[in-house]
């Protein structure tokens, strides 16, 4: 067989698997091609080895006789959908993975601090958006959680771009300084921001993922009073068409929120005063 660039299956590569059939709901599988392995579903057995060297796009047929159609899996595929990524809490999910990056402007080369590590899947992202020549510092409190974390890493191949630390910034502090991004996942991310101040370069981007109106007022409070500007609160939202010749048309689901979501920049600027005549609380008078 003549291989063309990288078109086809190999070893180690992880695949989705699509059913050319009529399913309930929509299904796919994901699974890591190993020599010598089986993937079994209630649709029937297929050999790994009937895959490895196929052209991307082939279609293979279970012991039962249904086709699939094989694809290299996506990043988001694989988190959602291969068995051996494990959850021990709730993701960022895919649909606000590029909505951050892009307001965030994070690329190729960042120098990004991630405070709250959780299950792993949004750094697992941002792994592979800032590179080789990039790199992510990962705090995560709980022990148990950063083993996962750090599991479902490897299972991906991205150990390399990050490294995850256990620690309770909100005690303990960050060790890194001049860094391009900061990246808050924690039920009280107020309590960080001058930490991540400290830990920004000039005009470097905070982002903070928060769920609430309540958090989000002190989250912005604390970004004000700590020389933050240029902030922005913004929600994505994706609304999935259904793909029915005969009926195109967005699909008949309720509306499903994540997270607010905070962009901010990073100044020497502490409008006090603003503060006070947009909040007109005392809240400036109590203690930290």
């Amino acid at each position: 067989m003549v291989k063309l660039g990288h078109n086809y299956f190999a070893e180690g590569d992880f695949v989705t698997l699509i059913p050319l059939f009529k399913t309930k709901r929509e299904t796919r599988f994901v699974i890591r091609l190993e020599k010598g392995q089986v993937f079994h579903s209630k649709f029937g057995v297929i050999n790994h080895d009937e895959i490895i060297g196929r052209v991307h796009g082939s279609i293979v047929k279970s012991h039962l006789n249904y086709n699939f159609v094989v694809l290299p899996a996506t990043l988001h595929e694989v988190i959602q959908n291969y068995k051996h990524f494990k959850y021990i809490t709730q993701i960022i999910y895919p649909r606000d993975w590029g909505f951050i990056s892009v307001f965030a402007d994070i690329k190729e080369g960042d120098k990004i601090i991630e405070i709250g590590t959780g299950t792993g899947a949004f750094l697992s992202y941002l792994s592979r958006l800032v590179g080789s020549s990039g790199f992510i510092y990962s705090y995560e409190k709980d022990e148990e959680r950063a083993k996962i974390a750090n599991r479902n890493l490897r299972e991906l191949g991205l150990t390399g771009r990050c490294l995850i630390k256990v620690r309770d910034v909100v005690k303990e502090g960050i060790d890194e300084r001049n860094v391009d991004v900061v990246f808050i996942d924690i039920p009280e991310p107020w309590l960080v921001v001058k930490r991540a101040w400290c830990a920004l370069k000039p005009g470097g981007r905070m982002i903070v993922y928060i769920p609430t109106f309540n958090q989000l007022k002190k989250t912005v409070i604390e970004l004000m009073r700590h020389g933050f500007i240029d902030i922005k609160i913004k929600e994505g939202f994706l609304r999935n068409i259904q793909v029915k010749p005969y009926a195109i048309r967005p699909e008949l689901k309720g509306y499903y929120f994540s997270a607010f979501i905070i962009f901010a920049r990073k100044s020497f600027v502490i409008p006090v005063t603003y503060l006070e005549d947009l909040f007109k609380l005392e809240y400036l008078g109590e203690k930290n």
